[in-house]
């Protein structure tokens, strides 16, 4: 009575065998298969303008797994356009969730990472010098124009999710965003999550720089770079936030420390102003920065044991070291935020006088709380007190022929204090209000450069005794009688009075 049970147990036990060995082959011999067709590349680049997938070669040793060599891919928006590439990639999924429409990734592991994304410009924002600087993305034409609009497809609801849960890629070779390529070695860690036009989120990932070089075009603008940058981007909806309103969502850390063997990056971050520029020098910048929902704050510091700088066309050269502290700085707009305060000092310095002689010299300067705008013609409003060894390089500045009275009361060897409204821009700088003394004299003043042109106007006062000074371009000026109101006509501003 037993033996028909076994057997029809037995039979069972080898129908399941048979169908999950069926399964376990399916599930190896289509993925290949498909793998090596054209397949999903005709299901994935059905426009070459958007999402092109491509690679060398993709197999699966197991059910569940695939190796990829030499992955690529690109897509583009209407303001940007993006492309990565893979050498290498193992990785498992889940074979179950492919039935709800989702590719779940459980582990990911690669080599040779690069990545590039550059904006796209209009005509006249695509000029020679801005072109050079921005990476190639093979598969789209140079230079990356702005087209014109493209209708939005709504979401259908059959979209595709993909869910990547654990990255780990060594090896990252380039980062490459605008103007701006990083290579050297890294490493990526992290995850995320993505269904087109419903939902997106980055967990949180890591990319740590061990050894990096920083160029702009073909300069290399800062070397031994490490860095650490930690970042998540809360869940958005692709279709409400697009292109950099989806900045709003990110949180994260970053610390980063590079070696600059010029000044150029620090020209770049003040913006180039007028008749002002580090020139020659090494040190070394550190960043420490934290962003809450696109909100970045942060501290920059700079030093260098010899750096040589023109400061409103005086030559300077000494020991420098500066800070700038920065806050309320929406990553969105990039539209500025908060200068928190900072300093610059430059000690056991040699200035050179209009003449050429060289001599010695010190000076510090704290800025106070002001604003930051990158996008505006003023990039630093602030104002700030000064300490120096004396008012030689100030007198240098102000540049003209002072009566001999004027030059026996003005003792140039005096410790000087000031304190002034500063604006810095591209190709301007502005002095506000400049209050100085040294000795018993009194200095009250506006500047401004603005490219290769200069104006100011100047108040030397020494109780009983005063002159004023204007300059404008190449025309100089002394005023001898009631040069008190002539300063207050021309600057519509009192000095005080001791």
């Amino acid at each position: 009575m037993k033996r028909p049970e076994k057997r029809w147990r037995r039979w069972v036990a080898i129908a399941v065998v048979a169908v999950v060995v069926l399964i376990a082959i399916l599930a190896l011999v289509v993925p290949n298969a498909l793998l090596r067709s054209d397949f999903i590349r005709k299901r994935t680049n059905k426009n070459p303008e958007h999402g092109w997938l491509d690679y060398d070669s993709a197999y699966s040793r197991w059910p569940g797994t695939l190796h990829v060599k030499n992955l690529s891919f690109r897509d583009q928006d209407p303001k940007a356009e993006w492309a990565f590439q893979l050498a290498d990639a193992d990785l498992t999924y889940s074979l179950a969730d492919l039935l709800r429409r989702r590719f779940h990734v459980t582990r990911l592991s690669g080599r040779g990472f690069v990545f590039r994304v550059r904006s796209r410009l209009t005509r006249a924002e695509a000029t020679p010098p801005r072109l050079s600087r921005l990476p190639a993305i093979p598969g789209f034409p140079d230079p990356p124009l702005v087209g014109r609009p493209e209708p939005v497809v709504p979401p259908t609801g059959k979209e595709w999710s993909i869910l990547v849960e654990s990255v780990a890629i060594d090896d990252v070779r380039e980062v490459w965003i605008e103007g701006y390529r990083c290579t050297g070695d890294a490493r990526v860690t992290g995850g995320f999550f993505l269904r087109p036009k419903h939902r997106a989120q980055v967990y949180p990932s890591k990319l740590a720089i061990r050894n990096g070089t920083i160029r702009s075009g073909k300069d290399a603008i800062a070397a031994d770079v490490r860095a650490t940058v930690e970042a998540r981007i809360g869940p958005w909806d692709p279709w409400a936030f697009r292109g950099s309103k989806v900045l709003q969502f990110v949180d994260g850390d970053a610390k980063a420390t590079a070696r600059l063997d010029d000044a150029e990056v620090l020209n770049r971050l003040l913006g180039e102003p007028a008749r002002t520029r580090l020139q020659k020098g090494s040190g070394r910048m550190n960043v420490e920065a934290s962003v809450e929902k696109g909100v970045a704050k942060g501290a920059i510091d700079y030093g260098s044991r010899d750096l040589a700088l023109r400061v409103l066309d005086v030559a300077m050269r000494g020991r420098f070291d500066g800070r700038v502290e920065l806050s309320g700085v929406q990553l969105r707009t990039w539209g500025g935020g908060r200068l928190d305060g900072g300093h610059v000092n430059l000690t056991g310095a040699t200035v050179w006088d209009s003449a050429g002689a060289p001599y010695p010299w010190w000076g510090r300067v704290a800025f106070q709380r002001g604003e930051f705008r990158p996008k505006t013609a003023f990039l630093f409003t602030t104002t700030a007190d000064a300490r120096a060894k004396d008012a030689q390089p100030l007198m240098q500045i102000v540049n003209v022929d002072l009566p001999d009275w004027a030059k026996r009361l003005l003792r140039l060897d005096d410790p000087v204090s000031a304190h002034s409204g500063i604006r810095l821009g591209p190709s301007v700088v502005e002095l506000r209000r400049l209050a100085a003394r040294t000795g018993k004299v009194r200095m009250f003043g506006e500047y401004s450069a603005r490219g290769s042109s200069k104006s100011g106007t100047f108040l030397i006062d020494a109780g009983l005794l005063s002159v004023g000074v204007g300059i404008s371009g190449r025309e100089k000026e002394v005023r001898i009688f009631g040069p008190r109101k002539w300063f207050r006509e021309r600057t519509e501003w009192e000095p005080e009075k001791d």
